[in-house]
């Protein structure tokens, strides 16, 4: 039996009765996790974005003492403060990197062992993470995804809900285009964005197929929820993952560039073949509800690896205040955060920089004069670095001033000419995933990758 402290309520994928070999405890705001309309409740009503680990300690069970920490997704969900004070080992889930990746770099301190999907794995090691590892973090969510007799026959031939964000899912947009191109074949496509909860779930059951695209090569939500609605799962060959899930032709259908369309036709002519998949594929999934995999988790407290890497109290507190402005924490929790970041280190142009975003993330165009102010302070202490300088020409533009823009934008065009990883460590506006803000972290991700910083300076050119 391992003893989870948790930051997601995961009886929202999984009866916690359920997780074979786990004794868990949940920590989160009150009010915070609504998963597809449903509120899941936390065992422990704590604001991670405002404590401390030692006040999480102090609210535990009597009797409970955890083995490790699991923490979902930290560009999603504030780090409490004070986690260098964590005797247990931190296990970090890392998800959608590829959207957020300069706000999660800089975590490199706070985790005996980071889980990510296959294609992260390099990536992470790259950047100093101590301990990464391959763990499928997801699965069906059994609340909402299951056979429901009652929705009647599979009326669409092949199906697909989920997001259609031409910024976000770049390459599935072309083939959300070819599936709905197969209409003038006569066959009942749909394709659905903002579907939740059972809601979703009955949409998977009116589908005969269910299409899926990965953005990593990763095993997704879909791959898993697909088959558990008992429709088949589709999904493209190169996936780096579904294998080790699936048996291709037996248990799904995998495709790719060449004969996407063909299949889809033979598997609607071919009731019987698309029927025993659909139902061997729904027994397999069974055998991966996180009920099941959770327990896999045991082998990180017996052997959590070499342990965090050192660091200052300054990486720390940096790190865990450049993520937070992408969470649900509220302005002032960030700028706080900020605050104490650039209490460290007044002269560093990263603390200066964070604390200008921090101001205008909590305070918006109210802050925006005092914002100004440290971006300038931050290109006084540093004549490189360039997320200050980006973020000015960002707030240059804003003011409607073609003078002042083209001036702040020859500083950056200067600093991007030879820059260090260094120069270029710092979140840039906009915030969240607006499609320059994706540009950059896919970008950060190559650069990484290549061991060239200037795969990434280039984007930083507003």
């Amino acid at each position: 039996m391992v003893r989870i402290l948790c930051n997601l309520p995961l009886e929202c994928f999984d009866e916690r009765e359920a997780l074979e070999g786990v004794e868990l405890v949940t920590y989160g705001p009150a009010d915070r996790m609504n998963v597809d309309g449903v509120q899941f409740p936390f065992d422990l009503v704590f604001d991670p974005s405002n404590g401390s680990w030692d006040e999480l300690v102090d609210l535990l069970p009597d009797g409970f003492r955890p083995d490790l920490l699991l923490i979902y997704w930290p560009d999603q969900e504030p780090l409490p403060a004070g986690l260098e004070h964590c005797p247990i080992p931190i296990v970090g889930v890392f998800s959608d990197y590829n959207l957020a990746l300069p706000y999660l770099a800089g975590l490199w301190p706070f985790f005996d062992v980071v889980l990510c999907d296959r294609a992260g794995q390099d990536l992470f090691r790259r950047l100093s993470f101590a301990d990464v590892r391959y763990w499928c973090q997801y699965a069906h969510k059994r609340p909402f995804h299951h056979l429901m007799p009652e929705v009647g026959a599979r009326d669409i031939d092949i199906g697909f809900a989920g997001n259609l964000n031409p910024a976000v899912q770049r390459e599935r947009t072309s083939w959300i285009e070819r599936l709905q191109a197969m209409r003038r074949d006569l066959v009942e496509v749909e394709t659905v964005s903002g579907r939740h909860g059972l809601d979703y779930g009955r949409f998977l059951n009116r589908c005969k197929i269910g299409f899926n695209r990965s953005i990593r090569g990763e095993m997704n939500l879909r791959g898993f929820e697909v088959p558990a609605c008992g429709a088949v799962l589709m999904m493209e060959r190169d996936n780096l993952e579904v294998r080790e899930f699936f048996e291709p032709d037996e248990e799904c259908v995998l495709y790719g560039d060449d004969d996407f369309e063909p299949l889809v036709l033979e598997l609607l002519v071919d009731d019987a073949r698309r029927e025993r998949i659909a139902r061997a594929g729904h027994r397999r999934v069974q055998e991966h509800r996180l009920g099941k995999r959770i327990g896999q988790l045991a082998n990180l407290a017996r052997n959590p690896g070499p342990g965090r890497p050192r660091s200052s109290e300054a990486d720390r507190v940096l790190g865990r205040a450049v993520a937070m402005i992408l969470t649900w924490a509220p302005g002032e929790a960030v700028a706080a955060a900020a605050l104490a970041a650039n209490h460290l280190a007044p002269d560093d142009p990263r603390t200066l920089n964070l604390l200008a975003l921090a101001t205008l993330r909590w305070r918006g165009a109210d802050g925006g004069e005092a914002a100004w102010k440290l971006f300038c302070r931050a290109l006084q202490v540093s004549p490189s670095y360039v997320p200050a300088a980006t973020n000015l020409c960002a707030l240059a533009h804003a003011t409607n001033d073609p003078g002042l823009a083209t001036s702040v934008q020859c500083e950056v065009d200067r600093r991007i000419a030879s820059p260090s990883w260094f120069d270029l460590d710092g979140p840039t506006l906009p915030f969240g995933y607006a499609a320059r803000a994706i540009d950059r972290s896919l970008a950060l991700q190559s650069a990484v990758r290549d061991g060239d910083p200037q795969l990434f300076a280039a984007t930083l050119v507003d």
